[in-house]
């Protein structure tokens, strides 16, 4: 009876790592979180921004249409120093997930 009293706190306590960890990776992913429209943070896909089509199409500016795209270009801006920072938080959750499988294939090489 003892043992499975052991298994039972066992179990909740990996169910409330498990939620503190997911909280904790949404809240890691708080930088990368506008860049993965389409996909899940469990397809570690992310969605580079795209420039404004006003930025790349053909013909002058009116009056109306450069304070308009000149707004969406300081908008492109901000995504993407925000797209920067993301990335550079993802090379650093990369870094740490491969040093974390180290660890754990040296501790089977050595057990």
């Amino acid at each position: 009876m003892k043992l499975n009293a052991h298994i039972v706190a066992a179990a909740a306590m990996m169910i409330s790592l498990g939620a503190a960890e997911s909280a904790a990776s949404d809240f890691l992913d708080s930088k990368c979180r506008d860049y993965r429209h389409n996909f899940g943070l469990e397809k570690k896909t992310i969605q580079r921004p795209e420039a404004p089509f006003c930025a790349t199409s053909f013909g002058s500016f009116d009056e109306y249409s450069f304070t308009s795209c000149r707004a969406e270009m300081e908008e492109y801006r901000r995504k993407v120093a925000g797209f920067a920072d993301c990335l550079a938080d993802e090379s650093d959750r990369a870094t740490e997930e491969f040093n974390d499988a180290v660890k754990s294939f040296n501790r089977r090489v050595g057990g």
